[in-house]
């Protein structure tokens, strides 16, 4: 009888153990899933911030894009005028020297 005495003693002293090794367990699992929470809050706002910045840097490329478009136009106008004028020029000229030729004869 002394064996069954002992044998539930045993039992129910291995019982505790599991159970305080449950709360141990437990509580560390607590502590480790707020971290991950934490961790996960952090990153999200990481995330938020990053989508945020590549928005204004979109919005920042598409504005230099159409800066440049601009005054590529206005170059190009410009040397689209220069030749213009050189073209006058020359026009200019050989009217000129033809006159004189005229002239002289």
């Amino acid at each position: 009888m002394i064996i069954v005495y002992l044998s539930l003693t045993l039992v129910i002293i291995s019982l505790i153990a599991f159970a305080v090794s449950v709360m141990n367990t437990l509580k560390r699992m607590n502590g480790s899933m707020a971290k991950i929470s934490k961790t996960g809050a952090k990153m999200q706002d990481q995330s938020k911030e990053i989508v945020n910045e590549q928005n204004e840097l979109t919005l920042n490329l598409a504005r230099i894009q159409s800066d440049i478009s601009q005054k590529k136009g206005k170059v190009q106008d410009t040397v689209r005028q220069a030749k213009q004028s050189a073209l006058t020029v020359q026009v200019a000229l050989c009217k000129g020297r033809a006159l004189v030729k005229n002239r002289s004869n």
